[in-house]
């Protein structure tokens, strides 16, 4: 999900993912402390800048939390939920989609990489160097140059802080750092079974709102593509952009639903630390289950889900400036 179908635009390109990308994978499989329904939380510090020696430079920094929620797992690779909020000065933020957690630079294999360490192996495309506990990444692939610092407990591989550096063959610069606050365990729904109203094909009109009203502004489909183990594909495309996204879903939530059993607790998920909580807000306008999620007491984004097979219906996200974006199911 970003933001259960890219309706946010995330100013701050913190992306550990693709920063991440020929790095962890060849350090799993995930530990076994690593399992459903644990909760990682970390502070975020870090900013972006693009176009560097040339008049349309620009440039942004911000403050937040990354918090990872294992949902499920496949082939001993967590799935789930990646969430990222961001304040930059009156702004605020938010990012979410389920993604590969093996990605997200919260866990290493530690017998791996102590190894690698130790016999100086570097994986493709980088150059390993450090001590155990505290490594060095430099890695280079497709068009951008990756320098990574992690500190991670070398007994459990708990990853307990981190420092990004990247830069493109274009300028464009990101550096980050994720310091570890706390790991816990939330209640999830233990559920197999899947309503086949996910497993379909469906269109959703976007609308833009603004302080002079509500407008049209495009549409977006979500495709179901198939099934591999409890992780489910799908594609999104959008009419604004010609090039489609691969997203991904597991039993509990998807790019465009939320298991019926998760949408019936009260509090789905609460992040204390960081100040943040998914809440089950009564009815909605359409008869359907409303989900809030609040940051500081502040609601980010709200939506509206059938309570019979957890097909989201209706949402609205709410955008810097007084602004927000609203998409409502069309089939």
């Amino acid at each position: 999900m970003k933001y259960l179908f890219s309706l946010i635009l995330v100013i701050l390109s913190f992306s550990l993912s693709a920063a991440s990308e020929g790095f962890l994978p060849f350090y799993n499989p995930a530990p076994q402390w690593v399992k459903k329904g644990l909760v990682v939380v970390y502070s975020l510090e870090g900013g972006s800048a693009t176009g560097l020696n040339t008049p349309k430079a620009s440039g942004v920094y911000g403050k937040g939390y990354l918090i990872n929620v294992v949902l499920d797992f496949y082939k001993q690779k967590p799935y789930g939920l990646r969430i990222m909020l961001q304040s930059s000065g009156y702004s605020t933020f938010f990012d979410m989609r389920l993604i590969d957690l093996s990605t997200s630079i919260f866990y290493l294999h530690a017998p791996s990489i102590n190894r690698d360490i130790r016999e100086k192996k570097s994986p493709p495309n980088c150059q390993l160097s450090g001590m155990v506990g505290r490594i060095f990444m430099n890695c280079f692939q497709n068009g951008l140059s990756s320098k990574f610092i992690v500190w991670y407990d070398p007994e459990s591989g708990l990853v307990k802080n981190i420092v990004v550096s990247q830069r493109s063959v274009r300028g464009n610069i990101t550096q980050l750092r994720a310091s570890y606050i706390k790991h816990f365990y939330t209640s999830l729904p233990d559920v197999a079974n899947i309503s086949r109203e996910v497993l379909k094909s469906h269109s959703y009109v976007l609308y833009s709102f603004t302080p002079m009203g509500k407008m049209p502004v495009g549409s977006i489909n979500i495709h179901y593509k198939g099934k591999e183990g409890p992780v489910l594909h799908y594609q999104e495309t959008n009419s604004g952009y010609p090039v489609p996204v691969e997203k991904l879903g597991v039993v509990l939530s998807g790019p465009n639903y939320i298991h019926p059993a998760w949408l019936s607790q009260k509090v789905l998920l609460s992040v204390p630390e960081a100040g943040f909580e998914i809440v089950r807000a009564g009815r909605g306008s359409r008869g359907g289950v409303l989900v809030r999620y609040v940051w500081r007491g502040t609601v980010l984004a709200e939506q509206e889900f059938d309570p019979k097979t957890g097909l989201l219906l209706y949402q609205r996200v709410s955008l810097p400036g007084g602004f927000s974006m609203e998409s409502e199911l069309q089939n």
